[in-house]
């Protein structure tokens, strides 16, 4: 089969193309940058250079194709005081609805939308959240994850005018070839080089890249038209136990304070405006703080039903991450 993946450079996007050539799919990569092939280096793919946001660069790179994972997408925490971050709805909401557009007139066959776990909402008590919880676009939640609900909701737009598309949800990735990396990998370099000095009461949903990009292959032979699938590890992991994994893998000593979270904030919402202006990355993210304060369980039972998904032990997939950003440099 044929098919485009957009987001190409990107850590799931180069993970899912090596499991898509070996399974002998011909694959064009669609890419916003020169400066991103070397995700993609000797990989046997049709690179394109094209952007979302212009729809006859979409259009030309659907030429041909019979099935679009759709993985481009601006996964980013805005500032405290940012109360409209445009670039990130034009990206994941206008950019999907242009990729949308141009499948269905096109004819593609099949069409794998990632979003992500951020658009599903929380259950009250101890309850798992499943592909039915809905997020409150009401209450306090980051710029990533509204985009992604609205995302979510041209998808099903299309759908409902014949577009055979799915929706996969999944958590935060970790694995090998976080070449950027994502906030989830950052924090953990940061870890190794000894810039994480406290922790706090916070919990992560994690699951292993590989373990995702198996699933998105499934999910284009056997996932159901027009539903959501998670893609996450049964469980949620605090920050602590996760810190405490990392240590045991590298042996670099995990932090040992624990910071009350109205301190951790007020402290987050100086170091934004300072960083702001001295043109750096904040040590973490107030709405990423946030998520990890408000995170949950996710039941993963319908992915694994229908389409196979088996997660890889967690301390597997913390060794794999942890000894690729050694072996790459990330590392001081």
């Amino acid at each position: 089969m044929k098919v485009l993946v957009t987001g190409a450079d990107g850590f799931l996007g180069s993970n899912l193309i090596r499991h898509l050539l070996v399974a002998g799919h011909k694959v064009k990569a669609l890419i916003h940058s020169d400066k991103d092939y070397d995700a993609l280096s000797g990989l046997k793919v049709d690179k394109l250079k094209g952007d979302v946001l212009s729809p006859k660069s979409i259009d030309k790179a659907m030429a041909g194709i019979d099935a679009v994972f759709h993985l481009a997408s601006l996964y980013k925490f805005y500032p405290w005081w940012q109360k409209k971050a445009g670039q990130i709805y034009k990206v994941n909401v206008q950019g999907t609805r242009n990729v949308l557009k141009a499948a269905k007139k096109n004819n593609i066959k099949r069409f794998i939308f990632t979003s992500s776990i951020a658009s599903l909402g929380k259950q009250l008590g101890k309850k798992p959240s499943d592909e039915t919880t809905v997020l409150n676009l009401k209450s306090r939640i980051s710029h990533y994850a509204r985009s992604k609900v609205l995302a979510e909701n041209e998808v099903l737009s299309f759908v409902r005018q014949g577009l055979p598309a799915i929706i996969l949800n999944p958590a935060a990735l970790i694995g090998e070839r976080d070449f950027k990396p994502t906030p989830t990998g950052q924090m953990i370099i940061d870890f190794l080089n000894h810039k994480l000095p406290v922790t706090f009461n916070g919990m992560i949903p994690l699951a292993d890249v590989d373990d995702v990009a198996r699933a998105h292959l499934v999910a284009l032979d056997r996932g159901r038209v027009g539903e959501r699938y998670i893609l996450c590890n049964n469980r949620a992991y605090p920050l602590k136990e996760l810190f405490y994994l990392v240590e045991q893998i590298s042996g670099v000593s995990a932090p040992r304070l624990k910071i009350p979270y109205p301190l951790l904030m007020s402290f987050l919402y100086f170091d934004e405006v300072f960083s702001y202006f001295l043109k750096k990355r904040p040590l973490l993210s107030s709405s990423a703080a946030r998520f990890f304060r408000r995170a949950t369980v996710f039941d993963n039972s319908k992915a694994a039903r229908e389409l196979s998904y088996a997660t890889t032990p967690i301390t597997t997939s913390l060794e794999k991450a942890v000894n690729w950003y050694k072996e790459n440099s990330y590392v001081q």
